[in-house]
């Protein structure tokens, strides 16, 4: 009998080849044993925000960010989807409190940056890819001692 931790994992793998339909089909079961499955609601929020449906998307991140509210990648899912949805300003404060919640998140600085510079204020968005690079690099400085350690 599979567990649902098996049928993740099989949905994921789905995902990721970009098989939606049955991905999303896996998620959904998953959904339907254990409604508040993190992972499976993660994922199913990644599919509906690829698929450009933005309610859906934002559904399921509200209800993530409510059972687990201090991981950062939750805050820039949703602030992606506000930032299709054009609400710059509500991204912009998703995309700072990911930061927040993860100083070294460079995608979140990217994201940020892109939105000052749609908004005409250059200086800051340039600041802000700094500070992305700059996080990307001590990333990457990070796993490297890790992976010699």
């Amino acid at each position: 009998m599979e567990t649902l931790d098996d049928l993740f994992v099989e949905g994921a793998m789905k995902l990721a080849k970009k098989e939606y339909d049955s991905a999303l089909e896996i998620f959904n079961q998953i959904l339907e044993s254990n409604p508040n499955h993190l992972k499976a609601l993660a994922a199913r929020a990644t599919i509906y925000l690829k698929r450009e449906d933005l309610v859906s998307a934002e559904q399921d991140l509200n209800k993530v960010i409510a059972l687990e509210p201090n991981n950062a990648r939750n805050y820039f899912r949703l602030g992606q989807v506000y930032y299709k949805k054009k609400d710059l300003d509500r991204a912009l404060e998703l995309f700072s409190q990911a930061i927040d919640l993860d100083p070294m998140y460079p995608a979140a600085y990217m994201a940020r940056s892109q939105i000052l510079r749609e908004k005409g204020l250059e200086e800051a968005a340039d600041l802000e890819l700094n500070k992305a690079v700059a996080a990307y690099r001590e990333t990457a400085k990070a796993n490297k001692i890790i992976d010699f350690a």
